[in-house]
């Protein structure tokens, strides 16, 4: 009896091996999982716009702060009295252009004074000339009346010129109000930049969030332009997960996941792929790898998948740079043409099958 079964048994216990083995497989593959996911958040590097020397200080590390809200100030005396400055030289331009208007309207009265009486020496000028041809004045007097003729032209033309000149200064627009003329807006901008300076001076929360790596002290000196401490926003925490290559083949938008935070690993969140990126972590990379030289050999790239974590009551808070494990349902499954067809794959190209593969 056992003579007669154990034939069966060495094919048979094979094959149920093999089939079990055919099951798990064709029942795996649906699901796409890393551990290499971290959760991110925005972080936002506040930095003072001018430099100055600290004399008060609101918030500590780790503080929550609303947007808006003061975090640091420094000390104003500078910056206050460039505006005073800056108001004063508003006033000097205002002054300025009032008194090329005052100067204005005074040529003008005297060009018009001229006007009239170049207008009576040229009726004289004209009847001497008359009363010569009939011989009834002498020579001297016509040229008497000439030359006062000639330099009534002369003063007329003087001041046209006195009035170009200042109508010029005025911008060929004498009548505008003072503070549109440009020497006037010029001085209203440097006054508006020293405002802008002074108001500097209150260094404020950006968004609403959490203050990190704060070691500023009072006295302390800070340039322009220069970090000096991060703020964690309040947006709503995402999740990162650098997928390889070779596991996205069905990764989709809007895909449902499945993550566990290394920190609280009891609960899980629900999770969507928001996006998946356009180029790998290599193409960013500060040293690219340089595949056109030398050997190559294959190395399974990675790609950034962003996935929003859905909210769950009374979840504990999401920090940025915790690990996680991710999971996502491509909700598709494995079939056995897929064998079939990459082995066929693989014999119709020899290349293939000597291609060195390293992770």
């Amino acid at each position: 009896m056992m003579k007669r079964l154990r034939p069966w048994a060495l094919v048979g216990v094979p094959a149920l091996v093999l089939l079990g083995a055919l099951i798990v497989w064709l029942q795996g593959g649906r699901y796409a999982s890393t551990e290499n996911a971290y959760v991110k958040a925005d972080i936002t590097q506040v930095a003072s716009e001018v430099p100055g020397r600290i004399i008060d200080v609101r918030v500590r590390d780790h503080a929550v702060v609303a947007a808006g809200d003061v975090l640091l100030r420094l000390d104003p005396a500078t910056y206050q009295l460039a505006l005073a400055k800056a108001e004063a030289e508003i006033d000097s331009a205002r002054a300025a252009v009032e008194q090329l208007k005052v100067s204005l309207r005074e040529i003008r009265a005297e060009a018009t004074e001229a006007e009239n009486k170049l207008s009576y020496l040229q009726t004289q000028a004209k009847r001497h000339r008359d009363l010569s041809g009939r011989g009834v004045t002498s020579t001297a007097r016509v040229e008497q009346a000439n030359s006062e003729e000639q330099e009534g032209q002369d003063r007329l033309a003087v001041l046209q010129q006195r009035i170009a000149r200042v109508e010029a200064a005025l911008g060929g627009k004498p009548d505008r109000p003072t503070d549109q003329y440009a020497a006037v807006r010029e001085k209203q901008a440097l006054r508006d930049r020293a405002a802008l300076d002074l108001a500097y001076t209150e260094i404020k929360a950006p968004r609403a969030g959490v203050v990190v790596n704060f070691r500023l002290q009072l006295g302390e000196q800070v340039k322009a332009q220069t970090p000096l401490f991060a703020l964690v926003t309040d947006r709503r925490p995402w999740l990162e997960a650098n997928f390889k290559e070779t596991d996205l083949t069905h990764v989709a938008v809007g895909q449902k996941a499945k993550v566990v935070l290394d920190m609280h690993p009891d609960i899980t969140w629900d999770a969507e792929v928001e996006s998946i990126s356009p180029a790998t972590g290599a193409e960013f990379a500060i040293l690219p790898a340089q595949n056109a030289s030398g050997n190559w050999v294959k190395v399974v790239q990675r790609l950034p998948v962003r996935l929003r974590l859905m909210e769950r009551p009374g979840e504990p808070p999401l920090r940025a740079g915790m690990t996680a494990y991710v999971s996502i349902d491509t909700g598709r499954a494995r079939k056995l043409s897929s064998i079939f067809g990459s082995g066929a794959a693989v014999a119709a190209r020899p290349d293939l099958q000597n291609t060195t593969r390293t992770e």
